[in-house]
């Protein structure tokens, strides 16, 4: 197994969602910019490159590039539950910082585990606080900070 992150969206045609969503769409491009990792769409050759997509038909999908590349990150309706292993490469602060930007618009929307804890996500909080410095990052693991703690003494440190 690798690091890995676990998503669904709920009530994906609720007025709240489709609200978010467009924001979200809008978003992405600038999480990209701003993170600057080298970034491919949808593509069965890993030395061909196409564009991420983001679009609020086809959803969002996007991988990093060649040796940096694991799996695809996909979001799209009906945003049944899924997963996106990362194994840690650089655009896993894409993927976490698209998820936390979903929370950040749409808390209730949103199921979301995580291999990683409050430390790996730091990448994704700072570079979310950069964008929208007035909206806050903190409250996915305040959410969770009864059931992380019985989790850690689980063993387990991971956002649920």
């Amino acid at each position: 197994m690798g690091y890995t992150h676990y998503y669904a969206i709920v009530g994906w045609d609720t007025p709240e969602w489709q609200k978010a969503w467009a924001q979200i769409i809008q978003d992405v491009p600038y999480i990209i910019k701003e993170a600057r990792v080298p970034l491919t769409g949808p593509t069965e050759d890993m030395d061909v490159i196409t564009p991420v997509v983001t679009d609020s038909e086809e959803g969002i999908h996007l991988n990093g590039i060649r040796g940096n590349a694991h799996e695809d990150f996909m979001l799209c309706k009906p945003g049944a539950w899924t997963f996106c292993k990362t194994a840690r490469k650089p655009y896993d602060v894409v993927v976490s910082s698209i998820l936390l930007r979903i929370w950040m618009l749409a808390p209730k929307n949103l199921e979301l585990g995580s291999d990683g804890g409050y430390e790996d996500w730091d990448e994704a909080r700072d570079l979310c606080a950069t964008l929208w410095p007035e909206e806050p990052t903190e409250g996915l693991w305040a959410q969770h900070d009864e059931e992380n703690d019985m989790e850690a003494n689980n063993g387990s440190d991971q956002v649920t």
